[in-house]
């Protein structure tokens, strides 16, 4: 297994307890790279790297393959020839893939892959979020068709924009299937909350900051709801519900239940509260200065639920199979900074909340999906020259 294969991780779990359950964990190792994003397509999971490299891993025997495909041109390479000696490790680290997604829709007879990316105008030197789409031409050698450049955010941004500079780890570009045309799309506002740089989330003219529906027959968009700071995570469940998990300042990590047209209140609402002051070292600010709610979150649609200390929600599922019967209908949320699964009881009825319990697992999790037979499947952020593929079954 490849477990054997590196001793780094020997010594990492490979079962777990939880309150219903006891868990296997299958952890496959992968090269490193940060951000790219996982689905699943036959009987593959599909792995996409930051840097588009394409890889699949068979779900019953486990083996992985890698395969060359077309890229399309995200300018990466002269983004970094730009800035990597301005910027440092983040150019290289943030600049890339943010997610993946492959379904069905109308437009097409085929299955397509759709990737969120950032690109880079080379002539206005200056960067988008933007999505790429490829039909699957055949599921098993996976040979896709050509990539076509679908949606790219506007304005353009220049990495100056913020300080810090280049804030694209508040990038979004979570995708989710809305109905047979579109897809929605969550964007981030790349630090530009009236703190780090001019407030975007707040202004109706500007893509950032905001969940987009995006049609991909003709290619229109239009903004589906408002307010964001850095929404990581998008589901929406067989009953409609639409639910997104969105980074806050320290202590303002939530979850919310989207609804069209509404605004989520960023940056003029928010549980949470500022960083760290550079002047007072270790001294939390204790308000988010553009609040205007007194931290109630009172003047916007507010948030489901709310973690109030740090936990830098990533992906989210809503689980909708029979395999974990007891934790259907609960939300699973992976987390980076605390590095566990908060599994969260949603009460359909009420449109709420009602228990918590978090599934440590040591790793930061960058992505979480649901297979069709109901395992679980978490990508990690790389650590030690590599990242995991976690595969979580039921423990018989």
């Amino acid at each position: 297994e490849n477990i054997k294969k590196n001793k780094k991780i020997n010594n990492k779990i490979t079962s777990i307890e939880t309150l219903y359950y006891s868990i296997n964990l299958k952890r496959i190792i992968l090269p490193a790279s940060t951000y790219g994003g996982i689905d699943f397509v036959s009987n593959k999971i599909v792995y996409i790297s930051n840097d588009l490299d394409f890889f699949t891993i068979d779900k019953t025997s486990y083996d992985i393959k890698n395969y060359t495909i077309k890229k399309f041109n995200n300018n990466k390479e002269f983004f970094l020839k730009k800035h990597r000696e301005e910027l440092g490790d983040q150019a290289n680290l943030f600049f890339g893939i943010k997610d993946i997604f492959i379904g069905n829709f109308s437009n097409s007879k085929k299955k397509q892959i759709l990737v969120s990316t950032l690109k880079y105008n080379i002539k206005d030197d200056c960067n988008t979020v933007t999505i790429f789409s490829s039909e699957i031409y055949n599921e098993e050698k996976m040979n896709l068709g050509p990539w076509n450049e679908i949606f790219s955010s506007k304005p353009c941004l220049k990495i100056d924009l913020t300080e810090p500079k280049f804030a694209a780890a508040s990038a979004g570009g979570r995708i989710f299937k809305y109905d047979n045309e579109n897809i929605l799309l969550t964007i981030g506002d790349f630090y530009s909350d009236d703190v780090h740089g001019p407030a975007l989330s707040q202004n109706l003219k500007v893509d950032y900051g905001k969940i987009l529906k995006i049609n991909l027959t003709n290619k229109n968009n239009e903004i589906f709801s408002s307010g964001h700071r850095n929404p990581q995570g998008l589901f929406i469940s067989k009953d409609n519900n639409i639910f997104s998990s969105e980074h806050g300042p320290a202590g303002g990590d939530e979850v919310n239940l989207i609804y069209q047209n509404k605004n989520y209140g960023w940056p003029l609402n928010t549980f949470g509260v500022g960083y760290k002051s550079k002047k007072q070292y270790g001294e939390k600010k204790k308000k988010w200065t553009p609040d205007i709610s007194n931290n109630q979150h009172d003047k916007f649609e507010k948030p489901i639920f709310s973690w109030g200390n740090t936990f830098a929600a990533s992906n989210l599922i809503y689980y909708e199979n029979d395999y974990f019967n007891k934790w259907k209908d609960n939300l699973l949320v992976g987390s980076l900074a605390t590095k566990q699964i908060s599994r969260l009881v949603f009460n359909k009825k009420k449109k709420s909340i009602i228990l918590k319990e978090d599934i440590k697992l040591d790793i930061r999790i960058r992505d979480i999906i649901q297979l069709k037979d109901g395992k679980i499947i978490i990508l990690s952020d790389p650590q030690d020259g590599f990242r995991e593929l976690i595969i979580i079954s039921k423990k018989i």
